[in-house]
């Protein structure tokens, strides 16, 4: 497993290469949903280069945290963390997926949904899209992904929705992306706690 860090810029590049292989897959994208943190950073180009082709879609940015992202804010890692060497950083991030491997558990467990808090604004654009694309930075386990398309799906059952993210960390998650650029890759881009770049969000 590798870990490559992303610089803001490089971030870009790949939200649109990742949009050319939607592009080309024929897709007709009604809606953009962006999922917060990370994936917000990736749709946002995305959103920016369908405007440019006079995309007239809707565009929305969702947040539900990552269970990882929470146990970090509670340990306070963030002053530690930028002052490892990237060596031992890239060590703490396969250690962080190969304990989530191996002790997550083997079902998806559904109560996550309930997490998912939809503006009404959202809902009623959801009841009259077809087809919609969720995108994240990175599928893991891929709760959080697959809990926000199952609300989705029970708001409108007709609607097409489909997944695009730049990497998957894990063998084994609980939904496969439509559309991803790597797999078994971890990627240390600038909101990252351990991310030391002079682009670094947040």
């Amino acid at each position: 497993m590798k870990v490559l860090t992303i610089s803001q810029n490089e971030l870009k590049n790949l939200s649109h290469t990742l949009l050319s292989m939607i592009t080309k897959d024929q897709f007709t994208i009604d809606m953009v949903i962006g999922i917060a943190t990370g994936g917000i950073y990736i749709s946002s180009p995305i959103k920016e280069q369908l405007a440019k082709e006079k995309w007239h879609g809707k565009y929305y940015e969702i947040k539900l945290s990552r269970q990882s992202t929470e146990t970090k804010k509670i340990l306070k890692l963030k002053g530690i963390l930028t002052k490892l060497p990237y060596f031992i950083l890239n060590f703490l991030r396969k250690l962080e997926v190969f304990m989530f491997e191996n002790f997550k558990a083997k079902e998806y467990n559904s109560s996550k949904e309930n997490k998912v808090d939809l503006s009404d604004g959202l809902i009623n654009d959801i009841k009259n899209s077809h087809s919609i694309l969720l995108v994240d930075d990175a599928i893991d386990t891929g709760s959080t992904i697959l809990a926000i398309k199952n609300v989705i799906k029970r708001i409108n059952p007709n609607v097409t929705i489909k997944t695009a993210v730049l990497t998957v960390t894990h063998k084994k998650p609980y939904i496969e992306p439509d559309y991803t650029l790597f797999k078994r890759v971890l990627l240390r881009c600038p909101w990252a706690e351990d991310y030391k770049g002079n682009d670094k969000i947040g």
